[in-house]
């Protein structure tokens, strides 16, 4: 492997390793949280948050794998790529029925101040982790991390939406900004999802 992409393997790897850990620790934190509150909006982003630290440890294997068969990494890349794009439909089906289900039905979130927190974390690191990955993934052309790079950018944005719909049901009394919320990330993660397949088929 030449030098230069060996180093940029070692970054994508570092990213990786950093996103499975925070992810880990933020997704799992927010899903008890929103267990135990009711918020669909927050479930949406702990199962984003789990989903995009699982492809990332998809990533992890393929990098590694890298090393010692750079041939047969290309048959990983596409094993990933298509892992991260059908998880991101299975989370956005089950998000998107949990909010509908809190919108049709009796609904009521607790308040959290771990649930604002979480997701004023998320909002703070992840543009920088997505940033980073979407760097490294150009230079390295993996569709695969281009696309874990996307899916850290969108739970950015998710966590915005979410921080927002807490506030709201919190200082405003809105429950329906929580379970709205919910279809906001559903559909979000829906269309990403169809890009991703887009761009791959054309690219």
């Amino acid at each position: 492997m030449e030098a230069g992409r060996a180093g940029l393997v070692q970054t994508a790897l570092r990213l990786s390793y950093f996103t499975v850990g925070w992810n880990g620790v933020v997704g799992s934190a927010a899903l008890v949280v929103a267990a135990t509150t009711g918020s669909s909006a927050l479930a949406g982003l702990a199962l984003n948050a789990l989903l995009d630290s699982s492809a990332s440890g998809v990533l992890i294997w393929r990098f590694r794998y890298e090393r010692r068969d750079p041939d047969a990494a290309e048959r990983l890349e596409e094993r990933a790529h298509t892992w991260i794009m059908l998880a991101m439909l299975v989370v956005a089906a089950y998000v998107g029925l949990e909010g509908v289900a809190a919108l049709v039905g009796p609904s009521h979130v607790d308040e959290s101040a771990l649930g604002l927190v979480l997701a004023a974390l998320s909002l703070l690191v992840l543009p920088w982790l997505g940033r980073g990955k979407l760097r490294v993934a150009s230079e390295l052309r993996s569709p695969s991390l281009r696309g874990d790079g996307v899916l850290t950018i969108a739970a950015a944005a998710l966590a915005a939406i979410t921080l927002a719909a807490l506030m709201a049901n919190s200082a405003l009394g809105w429950w329906w900004a929580d379970p709205g919320a919910a279809l906001v990330i559903a559909a979000a993660l829906a269309v990403e999802a169809v890009r991703v397949a887009v761009r791959h088929r054309l690219g």
